[in-house]
């Protein structure tokens, strides 16, 4: 007689993925809620509103020097609700898979939705007001091109850049500097120079991954020493020791 001996190893290698991306949003409400934020605004800009009109609508978004003198906080509110249209398929799926979808997921688990939130806007902010100073600085002396001071400047790329500098902690140890280096050369794959400065978005992008960095550093710390963990310490590791730990023989 044959006797089951459960699912096959094919189907117990799909379960764990499948029960992971079941479960999702509610593990991750506050990063899966703005995936679905920005599919919206992907599928707005390009297939809802016309091209003028996506156009316009991008111009009204953008932090560029003249948007962030006459309406910063509109602009700076708006502009991480739509990624940039411009992109290929593997800057999208790095950036929205990569970036959002299981870095500030695994931020948001281990921090909450509040930090998490916090660590990506005001990255977005610091980053984006570096990077339009510099701007208006290079445009004023004539090292940017005039062009810039009204373009194009949105996207999600600050806040994301951040994000990803921000789980270096959580990635494994003998990866960290890997990992980290990774995400600080990544803004260099696509930089434009103008003689020894690179373009304002670059300065941005470095900008946001040193503060999410440095910021991923001290509250991933400060939650550990909350817990009393060691900085490399795993959060189950003492449990799993405690309930690995054989009971003492009582000494007669």
């Amino acid at each position: 007689m044959a006797i089951d001996s459960g699912p096959r190893p094919a189907a117990r290698a799909l379960a764990a993925p499948a029960r992971a991306a079941r479960t999702y949003p509610r593990r991750n409400p506050m990063t899966f809620a703005y995936l679905l934020v920005i599919l919206a605004g992907l599928l707005v800009l390009t297939r809802l509103l016309s091209g003028p009109a996506a156009d316009h609508l991008k111009i009204t978004i953008s932090t560029n020097p003249h948007n962030m003198a006459h309406a910063p906080l509109e602009v700076l509110l708006a502009s991480p609700l739509f990624t940039a249209t411009d992109s290929g398929l593997l800057s999208h799926l790095l950036i929205i898979g990569g970036g959002v979808g299981i870095c500030m997921a695994a931020l948001e688990r281990r921090m909450g939705a509040g930090r998490t939130a916090a660590l990506f806007l005001l990255a977005n902010t610091i980053a984006t007001a570096a990077a339009t100073s510099v701007a208006a600085a290079a445009i004023h002396s004539g090292r940017y091109p005039a062009k810039w001071w009204d373009g194009y400047d949105y996207g999600i790329s600050y806040g994301v850049l951040a994000t990803a500098a921000a789980v270096t902690p959580l990635v494994p140890r003998k990866l960290r500097l890997l990992w980290a280096a990774g995400v600080f050369a990544y803004p260099f794959v696509s930089v434009q120079w103008f003689g020894l400065l690179p373009n304002f978005a670059t300065i941005g992008h470095e900008t946001a991954a040193a503060f999410g960095l440095a910021a991923g550093c001290f509250l991933l710390r400060a939650d550990r020493g909350a817990a009393g963990l060691e900085p490399g310490e795993r959060p189950d590791s003492r449990s799993t020791a405690v309930a690995a730990t054989p009971p003492s023989t009582p000494s007669a």
